[in-house]
């Protein structure tokens, strides 16, 4: 697996991850899960984890090794609060690490010769830059809200028929920036899969729909795919597994540390600038440069 396709200083990501790399711009220790701060230490419960000592907090012996002994000890307490993963963290991380593995091994199960992953929209987002950071070619696609709308006849939502042809040409050229076009998928020796959080699957099915216009070709080729995050790459649900769906996607709102803007479909026409000046926040940034390193710690 190669951990080194992940690039922190990528268009929209730059800003949030060289604060980060310079230790700069952060008065407490983000995590998108625990918006109050997680740093854990001795102090009382009101005490800013600014201020508290690097000898009371917790860190990750691993931290250590990776950054090295000698570089560890000189640094400051700014420096120090900003590798240090509290219990509580990697608590979280390894929740979505346990989705994100059994996300991973139904995609080996399904395609054992490889796959392009591609999320659809905020919710699959983290998730879509988890996978990156494992090795695979994984893409976010920014749109929401695709179930607005009434149903017709035919059960799909009205709005397909009403979209305008030049909305759905501008963002067929933000599909192109990515990469998706039907000539670059159907020659691809791999299949290309679309995949969003369900619950009734109207909206997966709406952007389906979506790239099945002759203004963009791709949703009927046939090495493409739409599923289920949830459903169709989480089978055979435990009790863990629908636990750990309900906390990240049902009640926490991940949408709000996603790697994607949100942009609804009224605002198709305006997708590549939207996309273009948007950047995750520095919470979200954070936790997934924590995720990386821990799964650094465990490939080593």
């Amino acid at each position: 697996m190669n951990f080194n396709v992940f690039n922190p200083t990528m268009s929209g990501y730059s800003n949030s991850y060289n604060s980060y790399n310079n230790y700069g711009g952060y008065s407490q220790d983000f995590n998108p899960f625990n918006p109050m701060g997680d740093t854990q230490s001795t102090s009382s419960p009101t005490q800013s984890s600014s201020t508290v000592s690097p000898s009371v907090r917790t860190v990750s012996s691993p931290l250590k090794e990776l950054y090295g002994i000698e570089k560890y000890n000189a640094m400051n307490d700014a420096e120090r609060a900003m590798i240090e993963i509290s219990p509580q963290t990697r608590t979280q991380i390894d929740d979505v690490l346990h989705l994100t593995n059994t996300i991973e091994k139904e995609l080996k199960h399904r395609y054992p010769n490889g796959v392009n992953v591609v999320g659809i929209g905020r919710s699959p987002s983290l998730m879509m830059e988890i996978l990156k950071a494992k090795g695979y070619d994984t893409k976010t696609c920014a749109l929401s809200n695709l179930t607005s709308g009434e149903y017709d006849i035919s059960g799909k939502y009205s709005y397909l028929k009403q979209l305008d042809v030049n909305d759905v040409k501008a963002y067929n050229e933000y599909l192109k920036e990515l990469g998706l076009t039907p000539e670059k998928i159907k020659s691809s020796t791999k299949p290309t899969v679309f995949v969003d959080y369900t619950r009734t699957g109207n909206s997966l099915r709406s952007f389906a729909d979506l790239l099945k216009r002759s203004e963009i070709g791709i949703g009927n080729l046939p090495n493409v795919e739409f599923l289920s995050l949830n459903k169709d790459l989480i089978p055979n649900q435990t009790i863990q597994d629908k636990a750990l769906i309900d906390k990240f996607w049902e009640n926490l709102g991940i949408k709000n540390f996603s790697f994607a803007p949100r942009v609804n479909i009224s605002e198709l026409g305006k997708v590549k600038e939207i996309v273009h000046g948007f950047k995750p926040s520095e919470a979200a940034s954070k936790f997934l440069l924590q995720t990386i390193k821990v799964l650094k710690f465990i490939k080593a």
